[in-house]
């Protein structure tokens, strides 16, 4: 899908070219077959009819106007983005961990968290639009960098509670956010998803990676 495409449906797209985007949540597991990939292995549960599922993720191909992808560790930051084979599970299930292991993806130390790219809290508070959501594998330095109120998700959080204070055009925008069928990795999420943390407040980590992130001028 092209990025007007992705935006007539209401999805937020952070000018980023087509090698970086990456889908992070969705509303359903159809959701995910139509823009994600091919499911391959589903998780059922007792509480709700799935808990996580095993996807074939499409896989674009790099721009090399990208500076990430003339970055010597390219090829780590590729599989990171977009690994072939992806776990996504519902926000409320607990056993991830256990379903990573038992359906044969990397090995994880006690040093790597897996952390759901978007934000738990912040999927409850909103209703639950996007239940389904990406696991990614990080540092335990880069999960709390992120997690903290002073991360991206406490900013997150805010964000949604301040949200019927905000001007009604601001308003609108979000809601029409909430109501797409996913949600993109912004460039703070991608960052983590590269195990570089974030940072606090004024997202140092961030601000060092965004020029890696949009396409050079020649």
């Amino acid at each position: 899908m092209t990025n007007k495409e992705w935006e007539s449906l209401g999805v937020q797209t952070y000018g980023l070219t087509q090698d970086l985007i990456v889908p992070v949540a969705a509303a359903d597991t159809e959701t995910i077959e139509k823009y994600v990939g091919i499911i391959r292995e589903r998780i059922p549960g007792r509480k709700r009819p799935i808990n996580a599922v095993v996807v074939e993720a499409q896989r674009p191909n790099r721009n090399p106007l990208v500076p990430l992808w003339n970055e010597c560790e390219a090829d780590h930051y590729y599989r990171c983005l977009h690994p072939s084979r992806q776990l996504w599970v519902h926000v409320d299930y607990g056993g991830y961990r256990r379903a990573w292991a038992r359906l044969g993806f990397d090995e994880l130390t006690r040093e790597v968290v897996l952390d759901h790219i978007r934000n738990r809290a912040v999927v409850r508070f909103s209703g639950y639009r996007h239940p389904f959501l990406r696991l990614c594998p990080v540092s335990k330095e880069t999960n709390t960098s992120s997690g903290l109120d002073n991360g991206q998700e406490g900013m997150q959080k805010v964000e949604l509670r301040k949200l019927n204070q905000q001007p009604t055009n601001i308003r609108q925008r979000t809601e029409r956010r909430l109501a797409a069928p996913v949600v993109l990795a912004d460039p703070i999420d991608m960052t983590k998803m590269l195990d570089i943390p974030p940072g606090l407040t004024e997202l140092h980590g961030v601000a060092l990676m965004l020029k890696k992130f949009y396409t050079r001028t020649e």
